[in-house]
């Protein structure tokens, strides 16, 4: 469209158009597609997304985008908040849009076509031939300006409607109108595009849903003529018959599923540079000298980032307990109390109206340390000030305390003490740039550029990576069966395995996009028991909640054997045989699983009383798991273990490795492939 140009183009079904014909200068889009009906039979759809390769089918389950999953490719495609449609505003019909934005430039090459669809809920009478609003809109996201649309023609039983795709053609990206459907809904639409679909009302083994439905026959066939963008284009979006073997499993409504680990989550993250050229950087680690010069750059880059991408400083702040507002941050900002000068690193303010919320800073990078001292004296200015909080930040993670340093309690009357580690930075950056999405482009531009710059050696901001100093010693008294459980350095040791699985559970919500938890173990909940346990059993717990799991995955280190553990519990099924029950287990577990995992069956009728076996020798006879007097298997539990690194840092070969490795991997062989047993329903009878 030419600036001149104030209406925007129009399609008919089966018709294309170059995206470059309607902007030569177009960037970023956003898809409204509208839908509703009456308030005596409403059309509630809800938007998906598909992303498609050369073959047309999804390359993973991350290819769809629906409301349990509103980001894919780090926010270069995300379906926002549901609105009011503007046609239910001119009408007083009950309408609705879903918006969808979509940065194309961003869009990898091995993504062919992007696939725009709705969907009724399956409960609901309403199909979108009863839709008395049905329409595809193109906008420029710069200024919301409409730049095409396609009004929907010709709907009867279809529950799942595709509006249009966007796709390749010589380099660039064109639009379609395509305006058919499924009557069979999403489950039909989906597995017709190479993702299979698993019904989480029941964890029972039954046959996959029928697909490979061909659309609803509610339009003519779209001819295969490119000769304008009123004609039709290439070969028509016309899905054709599903596999009959689904290789992805994909619940369309899963709430209760643990989310998946990315496919490449293992990679080694490539060099940035592969000639001696250094690429310009926003936030450069070129010309790191001292300490003080790496604290002061990391403290700037941080306290920037906060400012300029509100989605970030947002979930920083609101960590802090401040107000949503304005974000404003400022460096080195000089103090007078108790007739000495002092400097905080950085000052954050908070403005929501007329309310402002003021903290002090105070960061370390690489291994500082925080001193009870200097953050008293911040303590006493900020009360003096009448500001809200101190935040302290470092590469130390407060475990179970509030704060790595011990204050005098009396200073946090009015003063709030709130300790950020660099961990924890990096993984709501994170969260943000890959999963949860940035809305302004430039913005997320910013965090990524300060992610790269978090993750450089010289930045000094690699967080949790040491055991400490009395690692070592405490080690070796445990084997040598010395150590007692009033030591110190028990202690020590058990509270920085508290960090470690903390680091654990942040690096493990970076990779699957949603909060994990660390927590104290069941068993043990406070230090002097983990200590006492420590001396007794040579065993160190911690326990991880992941959203959706059947259960929390508890990590344990076994100092006298020199293994590292992962487990998880499950119930077992209440009704069946007890091999069925078995069986039931076994298909969760993925052909990939490795065979040295290890199934205990907790058995009924005794405090303790299990059986045992090994997935390898089970997959061949799984009645070694059934007990010999009959008794009831009533819960699973599955292990994996692997050897304790021995060194105290986090290099290969070290504890802090090994048990990071040893959960990812764990949870992608494991725990996302495990769901709860439910029972079927009753049978209503024949007659």
């Amino acid at each position: 469209m030419t600036t001149g140009e104030t209406l925007p183009r129009r399609l008919v079904k089966g018709a294309n158009v170059a995206l470059r014909d309607l902007d030569a200068e177009l960037g970023s889009v956003t898809v409204v597609l509208e839908s509703g009906g009456t308030s005596d039979l409403p059309v509630a759809a809800d938007a998906s997304v598909l992303l498609l390769a050369a073959d047309g089918r999804a390359r993973s389950d991350d290819d769809l985008v629906f409301y349990n999953q509103p980001v894919a490719l780090g926010g270069a495609i995300h379906l926002r908040e549901k609105v009011r449609s503007d046609a239910a505003d001119d009408s007083g019909e009950d309408a609705s849009a879903d918006i969808i934005t979509l940065e194309l430039d961003d869009v990898p090459d091995d993504v062919d076509r992007i696939v725009l669809a709705a969907s009724i809920d399956p409960g609901s009478d309403a199909t979108f031939g009863d839709a008395t609003v049905l329409s595809m809109r193109l906008q420029r996201t710069a200024d919301a300006q409409d730049v095409l649309s396609f009004p929907v023609e010709g709907a009867s039983r279809e529950t799942a409607l595709l509006f249009g795709e966007f796709y390749r053609r010589n380099g660039e990206w064109r639009v379609r109108a395509i305006g058919q459907g499924y009557e069979h809904g999403l489950a039909a639409l989906i597995a017709d595009h190479g993702i299979a679909v698993q019904d989480d009302s029941s964890s029972t083994m039954t046959d996959p849903p029928e697909a490979g439905t061909e659309p609803v026959g509610a339009v003519e066939a779209i001819p295969a003529d490119d000769a304008g963008d009123e004609a039709a284009g290439d070969s028509a979006s016309v899905p054709g018959p599903a596999a009959q073997t689904a290789q992805r499993r994909l619940s369309v409504r899963r709430p209760a599923r643990a989310p998946r680990m990315p496919a490449d989550w293992n990679a080694t993250i490539p060099a940035d540079d592969v000639t001696d050229w250094q690429r310009a950087r926003l936030f450069p680690v070129a010309g790191i000298g001292g300490g003080e010069e790496q604290e002061r750059r990391a403290t700037s880059a941080l306290l920037a980032v906060m400012s300029l991408v509100r989605d970030f400083g947002r979930a920083l702040t609101a960590r802090c307990g401040a107000p949503a507002g304005m974000v404003e941050t400022f460096i080195e900002v000089p103090f007078g109390h108790d007739e000495e000068a002092y400097r905080p690193d950085g000052v954050i303010r908070v403005t929501r109206g007329q309310r402002m919320w003021q903290a002090l800073v105070e960061a370390k990078t690489a291994t500082g340390q925080l001193r009870a001292d200097q953050v008293e004296s911040y303590l006493g200015i900020a009360k003096d000030k009448g500001y809200d909080a101190v935040v302290t930040i470092s590469n130390e993670l407060a475990g179970a305390e509030d704060s790595p340093v011990s204050v005098d309690r009396r200073k946090l009357k009015k003063v709030k003490l709130i300790h950020l580690s660099w961990d924890q930075i990096r993984t709501q950056a994170v969260l943000l740039t890959r999963h949860h999405g940035v809305a302004d482009p430039t913005q997320r531009r910013v965090l990524d550029e300060f992610v790269r710059y978090m993750s450089h050696p010289k930045s000094g901001l690699h967080g949790f990576t040491d055991m400490g100093p009395r690692w070592v010693g405490v080690r070796d008294a445990v084997k040598a069966r010395t150590l007692r459980s009033g030591d110190r350095n028990a202690a020590e040791v058990s509270g920085r395995f508290d960090q470690l699985v903390e680091h654990v559970a942040l690096r493990l919500s970076a990779l699957l996009g949603v909060e994990v938890q660390s927590l104290p173990p069941r068993n043990a909940p406070d230090a002097a028991t983990r200590c006492q346990q420590l001396a007794d059993s040579g065993l160190l717990f911690g326990t991880l909640r992941v959203p959706g799991a059947v259960d929390v995955l508890v990590l344990s280190a076994d100092l006298r054997a020199e293994r590292v553990a992962c487990s998880i519990q499950l119930d077992a099924p209440r009704d069946g045989r007890p091999l069925t029950r078995v069986n039931w287990l076994l298909r969760q577990l993925p052909v990939g699983a490795r065979d040295s995992l290890r199934v205990e069956a907790a058995l009924a009728g005794g405090r303790g009383a299990s059986t045992a076996a090994l997935v390898g020798a089970l997959r061949k006879k799984p009645e070694q798991l059934l007990p010999a007097d009959g008794r009831e298997i009533r819960a699973f539990r599955v292990v994996m273990e692997a050897p304790i690194g021995s060194r105290r840092s986090s290099v290969p070969g070290g504890l802090i490795k090994s048990v990071q490795d040893l959960t990812n991997s764990f949870y992608a062989e494991v725990v996302q492939n495990l769901s709860p047993w439910n029972a079927r329903p009753p049978r209503v009878p024949a007659q």
